[in-house]
């Protein structure tokens, strides 16, 4: 949606369909939820949360797409994408957004700014 789906990384962690986690998760790369992740995402280079993915939990990263449900805050500190699918109950917090039609959201957002490059005279 953005074109900028570099931002998201090449996935490295999968939490897969009839995958239960409990605890907090922290990594430098991309993690891809289609099971149940009970806790939060510290960090993370990028989040999707697949169509049958649930995560109970806050969650930070660089660039996070939702397809399936979140639970709690979402922090995407470049880009969010709510899929048509996807339903999200906390407030979310991020520099670009992009809501599908079909997409639940229940919360607060709050949008920061772009930080643009100085123009060079």
């Amino acid at each position: 949606m953005f074109g900028k789906k570099e931002n998201i990384g090449k996935i490295e962690t999968i939490i897969s369909a009839g995958t239960e986690v409990k605890g907090d998760v922290s990594t430098e790369g991309t993690i891809r939820i289609d099971g149940l992740v009970d806790g939060h995402i510290l960090k993370a280079q990028g989040v999707i949360v697949g169509e049958n993915g649930k995560l109970t939990g806050d969650v930070k990263a660089e660039s996070i797409i939702v397809g399936g449900e979140v639970s709690g805050n979402v922090n995407a500190s470049i880009s969010l994408e709510l899929l048509s699918t996807s339903k999200v109950y906390g407030d979310i917090k991020t520099q670009m957004l992009s809501i599908q039609e079909g997409a639940v959201f229940e919360g607060k957002c709050t949008m920061t700014a772009i930080k643009k490059e100085p123009a060079d005279d």
